[in-house]
């Protein structure tokens, strides 16, 4: 039987590329010139991890460990630049795989602290950070408002899942268990929320004060 290991490192790495892609295709969108679509796709992939070694101070951070990380994340910069349109036309299966790598970055990260013995709530928060930090590092260098804060469940997906493998490894369950469970109700739940556009609540729109 395949080790579950491999499995997940190979979502780790479709995650990674969807996730670069995802940013150079904001880049595009931006008109940006070839080095700023490559350096929006490495933050989108790397950022979140990035920030969640740094957070539990593992070193050396996994993508100077692996660079195979970094060639992902600049291949996946590359084909929107030179294939937009294509790119465009397949945005079905790209959030698709950007939901797979939402799912494994979750219990990766949920489960890099679960080994470093951290709080609970810790725990959900470094899983959340390393499935949307890149993002919110690609909207904010877009100078957008992170759609994480804005539109459809994303981060709540990620939540929900982290806090489930948690309580799920706590309870007993092997990870070789946990993680696929987890990883299929991220997807699930972020591919529900783009296709029938669930939201958080918002606040009430209120009209502007005039200026005294």
């Amino acid at each position: 039987m395949l080790d579950f290991t491999i499995i997940l490192q190979s979502l780790d790495y479709l995650g990674t590329f969807a996730f670069g892609v995802s940013g150079a295709m904001v880049a595009v969108r931006k008109q940006m010139d070839v080095f700023g679509v490559v350096v929006l796709a490495m933050v989108t992939a790397i950022g979140g991890g990035t920030v969640r070694d740094l957070l539990l101070a593992r070193t050396p951070n996994f993508w100077i460990e692996d660079p195979t990380y970094i060639y992902l994340a600049i291949i996946a910069g590359l084909i929107p630049f030179i294939a937009y349109h294509a790119v465009e036309r397949g945005l079905t299966a790209l959030i698709f795989f950007d939901a797979v790598g939402l799912g494994a970055f979750t219990v990766i990260g949920a489960w890099l602290g679960i080994e470093a013995e951290v709080a609970g709530v810790a725990v959900v928060v470094l899983a959340t950070l390393t499935g949307i930090g890149g993002g919110i590092m690609r909207d904010v260098l877009a100078r957008e408002v992170p759609i994480v804060l804005r539109e459809e469940i994303y981060a709540s997906a990620s939540i929900v899942g982290a806090t489930v493998f948690l309580f799920a490894i706590r309870g007993g369950l092997p990870v070789d268990a946990a993680a696929p469970v987890t990883v299929v109700l991220v997807v699930v739940i972020r591919m529900l929320s783009h296709a029938y556009e669930w939201q958080l609540p918002h606040p009430k729109h209120t009209r502007p004060r005039m200026r005294e």
